[in-house]
C-alpha cells in the first residue's frame, strides 16, 4: 500500500511536473510570438516606410521621363541627336518640365550650326558643386553636367548651360593641357552667344507664349556681363602677349577668359556656322597641347575644308599663322 502511494505521489509529482513545464512552455511561446508580434510590427512599419519612398522616387523617376524632350533635331540634312535630361533635385520653385525647356532653347541657339551623327546625353542634376561637366560619364555614357542655379532664374541657367554644352562641344578631356584657356574663354563666349541670340527668339517664340517678357532679362544678363568689357581697348594678341603666362597656368582665369571671349564673340555672331569648328577641337595627340601654335596647326588640320578660314582667322586675332602643311 505504501509502495502504491508512493508511485501514486511520483505519478502527481511528475504530472504536476509535467502540467508545470507545460505551462511554462506556453507562456514562454506566448511570450516569444509576442516579441515576434512586436519585431514583425516594426518590420511591417518599415517597409511601409521604404515602400513609400520607393513610391516618391517612382513619381519623380516617371516626372523626368515625361519632361524628356525627343531628340534635338535642327532644320536641313544634319543627322545631329542631343538628348537632354534633367534631374529631380532642388531647382527651387523650378518645375523640371521647365528647366528642360529652358535647357532645349539653349541648345537649339548651337544645334542648327553643328554637324556631328549623334551625341550622348546629357544628364543634367542641381548640385552646389556646379557649374561643372564631369569628366565621368554616367551608367548609360551620358555627361554629366552639374549646374547651380534655381528659383526660375532662366538667364542664369541659360548661362551656365551654355557654357558647359560648349565643354561637351569641344572635347573636353582630362588630359595635361596649357591651352585650357582658349577652351574656357570659347565657353565663356558661347554663353554671351546664347544669351543674346535667346533673347532675340524669345520675343516671338519662347518656350511658353507668357514667356516672351523674359527676353528683356535674357539681354540684360549678357549686357551686364559684357560691361566689363566695354573700354577695352586692348586686341586679343595684346592681351595674349601679356598673359600668357598666367593663361597657361591657370585655364580658368574668369577675367582674362571673359575679356578674350568679347574679342571672339562677333566673329561667331558674324557667322554661328563657325561653332561647327570647335567640334574638333582636343581631338589630337596630347602633345599638340604644349604650345598655342601647335594647338591651332592640330585645330586647323582637322576642321572640315570649308571652316579652315575661320581658325584662319582666329589664329591671326591672336598673332599666330596657320597654314596647310
Amino acid at each position: 500500500m505504501r509502495t502504491l502511494r508512493s508511485r501514486c505521489r511520483k505519478i502527481r509529482m511528475i504530472f504536476a511536473l509535467l502540467v508545470i513545464g507545460y505551462f511554462s512552455f506556453t507562456l514562454c511561446g506566448l511570450a516569444s510570438a509576442q516579441s515576434g508580434d512586436q519585431a514583425l510590427r516594426k518590420r511591417i512599419l518599415a517597409l511601409e516606410s521604404e515602400n513609400q519612398a520607393l513610391r516618391k522616387l517612382l513619381r519623380e523617376i516617371q516626372a523626368t521621363l515625361a519632361n524628356v524632350p525627343p531628340e534635338i533635331r535642327p532644320s536641313g540634312e544634319s543627322n545631329l541627336r542631343l538628348r537632354i535630361v534633367v534631374e529631380p533635385g532642388d531647382w527651387g520653385s523650378s518645375s523640371l518640365a521647365d528647366t528642360t525647356k529652358v535647357c532645349v532653347s539653349t541648345a537649339s541657339a548651337f544645334i542648327p550650326y553643328l554637324n556631328a551623327n549623334d551625341y550622348a546625353p546629357l544628364l543634367i542634376s542641381n548640385d552646389a558643386s556646379g557649374p561643372i561637366t564631369l569628366y565621368r560619364r554616367g551608367p548609360n555614357n551620358e555627361h554629366l553636367v552639374r549646374l547651380n542655379t534655381g528659383d526660375r532664374a532662366w538667364a542664369q541657367l541659360a548661362f551656365q548651360f551654355s557654357h558647359e554644352l560648349c565643354h561637351i562641344l569641344c572635347n573636353y578631356r582630362n588630359v595635361k593641357n596649357p591651352q585650357l584657356w582658349f577652351e574656357e574663354t570659347l565657353c565663356e563666349c558661347a554663353s554671351l552667344f546664347a544669351l543674346r541670340r535667346m533673347a532675340e527668339t524669345w520675343k516671338t517664340d519662347a518656350p511658353y507664349s507668357n514667356w516672351t517678357s523674359y527676353s528683356s532679362a535674357l539681354n540684360d544678363y549678357a549686357t551686364q556681363r559684357m560691361k566689363a568689357l566695354q573700354g577695352d581697348e586692348e586686341s586679343a594678341e595684346e592681351i595674349y602677349v601679356a598673359n600668357r603666362s598666367k593663361l597657361e597656368s591657370s585655364g580658368t582665369d574668369r577675367e582674362l577668359n571673359n575679356r578674350l571671349a568679347g574679342k571672339l564673340l562677333p566673329l561667331f555672331e558674324k557667322d554661328p556656322t563657325a561653332w561647327e569648328a570647335v567640334q574638333y577641337l582636343n581631338r589630337g595627340s596630347v602633345e599638340e597641347n604644349g604650345d598655342f601654335q601647335s594647338y591651332l596647326q592640330g585645330w586647323y588640320e582637322r576642321v572640315p575644308e570649308q571652316k579652315k578660314a575661320f581658325v584662319v582667322h582666329v589664329g591671326k586675332k591672336f598673332g599666330f599663322s596657320v597654314r596647310a602643311e
